[in-house]
């Protein structure tokens, strides 16, 4: 019975103290308000001064072509044969860097983007140049194995390497496959997300203006108590 009657203030006191504490903020709408209006604010400035819209162009690509050299770095890793390849690309492009499994191109604020068809020459001439890399690579390898003795040639880390060589030759002159297949660049606009960039900064003004009430309570309480 008494373990009852004692929870009641318990509940009454914590009611009266969510009540007061209600009444508090109130009394700071001002404060709480000043601080949402300022936050608000910055998060415009930011909106229409910082944070500024980027353009890039992007294309997807996958990898077709491995050279010798490629296999003799990371065995059959594929990933390791993918990345190789396309290091070898970006070296033959300026500009371009990796993004998500594509191409992608920065465009400097305030230019323009050219068509897509530059953009596809740019690659596709680059991608050609890499090919052609690769196919004088493998009849080098080819014409220097075959100067090798009978006992040399007929092991199994040169034979894999001129079935290797020969099948890359076919690919290229007969198949016409090139180093990588590019898909049609993209023109892509990151602009900041105004909209929720403004609600942040909403929400944040209302958290550091209740901070900023309670606050203002607690050092007034330890001032009566002096």
């Amino acid at each position: 019975m008494n373990d009852v009657q004692s929870a009641k203030p318990r509940q009454n006191d914590d009611e009266i103290d969510l009540v007061e504490l209600i009444l508090e903020l109130w009394k700071g709408k001002m404060l709480i308000l000043a601080f949402v209006v300022v936050c608000f604010c910055l998060g415009f400035v930011y909106v229409k001064v910082v944070a500024k819209t980027h353009v890039s162009v992007s294309a997807g690509y996958t990898v077709n072509l491995y050279s010798n050299e490629s296999f003799n770095l990371c065995g059959n890793n594929q990933t390791c044969l993918d990345a190789t390849v396309f290091k070898k690309y970006l070296g033959e492009i300026s500009g371009w860097s990796a993004e998500n499994n594509a191409l992608t191109l920065r465009i400097a604020d305030g230019t323009s983007p050219q068509s897509m068809g530059v953009y596809s020459a740019e690659l596709e001439k680059a991608n050609e140049k890499l090919t052609q890399s690769f196919l004088q690579a493998a009849k080098e390898n080819i014409t220097m194995i075959d100067s090798l003795s009978s006992d040399l040639r007929s092991t199994e880390t040169v034979a894999e390497s001129v079935l290797h060589a020969k099948r890359l030759i076919y690919q290229v002159e007969n198949g016409k496959v090139k180093a990588l297949t590019l898909t049609t660049p993209t023109v892509q606009k990151k602009s900041p997300k105004t909209a929720l960039i403004l609600v942040i900064s909403v929400l944040l003004g209302g958290m550091l203006g209740v901070f900023a009430v309670l606050m203002k309570k607690f050092v007034a309480e330890l001032k009566s108590r002096r």
